[in-house]
């Protein structure tokens, strides 16, 4: 199983492809070895990739894809085509586009939507077994349809094959110079923000117990030396209890790691603050998108600008940083608006911030929007860090120029007031951190 290398580019960020953990750990229990290539971590190439699948001579070669890197896993179905007899791609991209994948690389032989972790092992037996016809959920052909395959009993699932992954290769900028691992807690979200894909997991809400989690997190401190977990639940903190508990297991079994969770401002009081802060969190994520609220309510938040205030000012409270998530180019906001984004994000006093243009993927409300307004681009990203060709909506008036101008001005606003600069000196930390990520947005604001 690969994760394919990114065209052209060795990523800065560097986490583990969870899907394909768990997917190693899946197929071990019905006795089947795989082997996992994760090209971005390890900073291989498609040749040196293609080098490793002639050395393993697999049969079948399972791909994982989003939709902005599906031009680098189609280059690698291409030209690993002869080397394998089936390849099947998974991830986000089929789930998203369904049999749409094989008009755009027909050399694929099988897709897979959903989770994978049920099925894909019986998909993999049957294949080995000689098996023609195959009825499975989550799989596609070019000629079989199939609905989406989730998950009922996450705390089934076994842990991620950490073993299978470099796990000493993994880097975030948010936590320099610190092992890291990634862990999914909780899949699916409830809400109905319009630029939301939930073709992988839908919208049902699927929590592992307290318990469950706790034992994946203990395992990665104790047995791979793991000092900072990125939570990649799309809604860490939707159960209180449920977050207090983890918590609290966190402080009893004297695990000292640091980690960072997605939030959402209307859900997050005082008192799971303090627990969180207590087990060690040190950065909430928050979609915060726009202060005005005639945009979020454009984009279906459900949120105003008084609950992000309120939001943010309980996190600093608690001592927890604040990683907030801005929007630009929303139809309804013109360039003057963005700006004042640009200046609430410094009025919140937000230790770090995210800003990125819409973007309608595949699998959202915002994807059939755009198709039908006639305002779906795919581009190359006009923000730093993103890889591939990214969706993006542009309309008449928020063109890829206008764009990315606003973006350089929110990103040199924010990251390069003389306040910023100091605050991020103070510690040994904080430079090594300002020094990395502070050479890449340099050398983004200067092309």
């Amino acid at each position: 199983m690969v994760n394919p290398p990114v065209l052209g580019k060795i990523p800065a960020l560097k986490v583990p492809p969870l899907g394909l953990g768990y997917l190693g750990s899946s197929l071990r229990q019905e006795g089947i070895e795989p082997k996992i290539i994760d090209a971005p971590a390890l900073g291989l190439n498609l040749t040196q990739v293609l080098t490793l699948i002639n050395q393993y001579s697999p049969q079948i070669l399972g791909i994982t894809a989003t939709s902005p890197l599906k031009d680098s896993a189609y280059k690698l179905v291409e030209a690993s085509r002869s080397l394998v007899k089936w390849i099947i791609l998974g991830g986000a991209h089929p789930s998203a586009v369904g049999r749409k994948i094989f008009e755009e690389c027909p050399e694929i032989d099988f897709g897979f939507l959903g989770e994978g972790e049920e099925q894909f092992p019986i998909l993999v037996k049957k294949l080995l077994g000689g098996e023609k016809e195959i009825s499975l959920p989550g799989v596609i052909t070019p000629k079989k349809d199939s609905e989406t395959a989730l998950v009922s009993d996450l705390d089934r699932l076994a842990f991620p094959s950490w073993d299978l992954l470099p796990m000493r290769n993994y880097r975030h900028p948010l936590f320099p110079g610190k092992r890291i691992a990634t862990i999914i807690s909780s899949r699916g979200c409830p809400y109905h923000c319009i630029f939301c894909d939930k073709s992988v997991s839908g919208s049902r809400w699927r929590a592992r117990s307290p318990e469950n989690v706790l034992e994946e997190i203990e395992e990665l401190y104790f047995q791979e030396n793991v000092k900072a977990i990125i939570f990649y639940d799309d809604l860490f903190t939707l159960d209180k209890k449920r977050v207090i508990e983890i918590c609290q297991g966190i402080i009893d079994r004297k695990i000292k790691i640091s980690w960072k969770c997605e939030g959402r401002v209307n859900i997050v009081d005082e008192e799971m603050l303090y627990w969180m802060k207590r087990a060690g969190c040190e950065i909430i994520a928050y979609g915060i998108e726009t202060k005005h609220q005639e945009g979020l309510d454009w984009l279906k938040k459900g949120v105003n600008a008084k609950e992000i205030e309120r939001a943010v000012r309980l996190t600093k409270k608690a001592g927890i940083k604040v990683l907030g998530y801005f929007i630009f180019g929303i139809p309804v906001e013109d360039y003057q608006q963005e700006l004042e984004n640009i200046e609430f994000a410094l009025e919140l006093g937000l230790d770090y911030v995210q800003f990125g243009s819409l973007s309608p993927f595949p699998g959202s409300e915002l994807y059939q929007l755009a198709l039908e307004q006639g305002w779906y681009q795919e581009k190359k990203p006009p923000a730093p860090e993103e890889y591939g060709k990214r969706p993006l909506l542009i309309t008449e008036y928020w063109t890829w120029e206008r764009l990315e101008s606003i973006l350089k001005t929110a990103y040199r606003r924010f990251y390069f007031r003389p306040s910023y600069l100091l605050k991020r000196l103070i510690s040994f930390r904080g430079f090594l951190d300002l020094f990395r990520s502070g050479i890449q947005l340099k050398k983004w604001l200067r092309r």
